[in-house]
């Protein structure tokens, strides 16, 4: 299997023995997150990862989630840093509905997806999710050639007996 350009990983048998910290400031202040350093195997070589995922409260309705993960990967047939960075945007229209959209451009390969989110609770139990998908390459000169596009709809109905 080829995971980056030129490293490959031979077919077999892993195992995969980590160590992570991780430091979580409580979601009750305005600014809050989850930061990360993890470090550890990964198939027959080792791989370290720094991350942050913050929260942001602006208003009572709407968040912002920025994150970030480095991670440096040191295998036999090769050595390569695969970076993501992207964000999400939530805005609480109700308390049974909200719209989300995330951004992420992952560097491993070299796209940059977005989606956007709509989730109405219709009845207690009941929901209605509505989502729109697109994947974009980001080697294209000009324009970001699509080379994805979806949608996609979900209704769930909970029937008391």
């Amino acid at each position: 299997m080829t995971i980056a350009e030129g490293v490959r990983i031979p077919a077999g048998s892993y195992t995969f023995d980590n160590l992570r910290f991780t430091y979580a400031p409580g979601p009750q202040h305005r600014v809050s997150g989850t930061y990360t350093l993890d470090a550890g195997e990964f198939y027959d070589g080792s791989k370290t990862t720094a991350a942050a995922r913050g929260r942001m409260e602006l208003t009572s309705r709407i968040g912002l989630e920025p994150n970030v993960s480095l991670n440096w990967v040191d295998l036999p047939s090769g050595a390569f840093t695969s970076t993501v960075v992207g964000g999400r945007a939530t805005y609480t229209l109700s308390p049974r509905a909200f719209m989300a959209a995330l951004i992420q451009y992952t560097s491993s390969s070299t796209s940059v997806l977005s989606n956007v989110r709509f989730r109405w609770e219709y009845r207690p139990g009941s929901e209605l999710f509505v989502v729109y998908s697109e994947g974009r390459d980001t080697l294209a000169v000009g324009r970001l050639p699509l080379e994805t596009r979806a949608i996609a709809i979900k209704m769930t109905r909970l029937f008391r007996f």
